[in-house]
């Protein structure tokens, strides 16, 4: 009876790990309540009552399914843009796996009997860098604001879209942040 016990916490522990993989495995993600989403390395900004912009990563920008000429300064700017998706989606993934993480730990610490004190200083370590990595993602939404702000400012055709991320939101972000590291 041991080992069928020891195999059904294997499995367990597996089934729950694998899961966590799988959820966290994407390279699509959506934010700012989906005005700004990420699918194979396109950022699509979707405001209300006009239409959806796409910039690719080589900072190519299509606005109703038609290219927008732009200079190479504007094109380094869309590529910053594409970027900053990319550096918000990334940290959003490694929080994830980390929170995953905790969550297999747990499960296998509690299948091994383990105390309370032990899981918890495990938690712990796990919120920790956690509260690092949202603060970076804070870092990351202040230079998409950033790079939105010039490209409103230099590219009259993306004017639209920028005002998505607003200086109240990488504030929030900011505050929240720092809520939770004073918890």
């Amino acid at each position: 009876m041991k080992g069928r016990a020891m195999n059904y916490r294997q499995t367990i522990t597996l089934i729950a790990l694998c899961a966590a993989v799988s959820a966290c495995n994407t390279n699509d993600t959506s934010m700012m309540d989906g005005a700004i989403t990420l699918k194979d390395n396109v950022v699509t900004l979707h405001v209300d009552g006009k239409p959806d912009a796409l910039i690719d990563a080589g900072g190519a920008l299509q606005i109703d399914g038609k290219p927008v000429a732009v200079t190479s300064s504007e094109r380094g700017l869309l590529m910053l843009y594409v970027q900053s998706v990319l550096d918000v989606h990334q940290t959003g993934l490694d929080m994830g796996k980390i929170g995953a993480g905790i969550g297999a730990k747990e499960l296998k610490d509690s299948l091994n009997g383990k105390s309370k004190a032990e899981k918890d200083q495990d938690a712990e370590a796990g919120t920790a860098q956690i509260k690092t990595l949202a603060g970076k993602m804070c870092q990351d939404k202040a230079s998409m604001k950033s790079v939105q702000d010039q490209l409103a400012a230099q590219l009259p055709a993306f004017k639209p879209y920028g005002q998505i991320i607003s200086v109240s939101d990488v504030n929030e972000c900011k505050e929240d942040t720092n809520e939770k590291s004073t918890d």
